[in-house]
């Protein structure tokens, strides 16, 4: 896993999440910067997804990598199901989704992170 990505995509999840958060506190909906900080978020994970594939079939990674591998994937539908539901939710709960979901993607890299390094069981 690359280090530096990892903190780029934590930092832009919880930037994400804050942003929403503001926006959930002034009662508004869910509008398009909204989209476009997911749509960075899912770029930056689609990044990662094919760095941490490449990294483990050239033997590097966890001891066993099956667990990786399905944080690799699931973290990816975070994003897409928070931008789905955010804008079928057109109350103040919509970004409060975005919330959420930003704070899921920065702890499931932090997660990831620590079965790399063999330090996450």
């Amino acid at each position: 896993m690359t280090n530096v990505l990892a903190t780029v995509i934590i930092v832009v999840a919880l930037l994400a999440a804050g942003h929403a958060l503001v926006t959930t506190v002034r009662n508004r909906p869910m509008g398009t910067g909204h989209l476009v900080a997911l749509g960075v978020l899912e770029v930056l994970l689609i990044a990662q997804a094919v760095v941490g594939f490449v990294k483990v079939s050239g033997d590097e990674g966890p001891a066993s990598p099956a667990t990786f591998i399905g944080y690799l994937l699931g973290i990816l539908l975070i994003p897409l199901a928070g931008a789905g539901w955010g804008l079928l939710e057109r109350t103040r709960w919509g970004p409060g989704v975005i919330v959420v979901a930003g704070l899921a993607v920065a702890v499931m890299i932090v997660r990831m992170d620590r079965l790399w390094s063999g330090s996450g069981v």
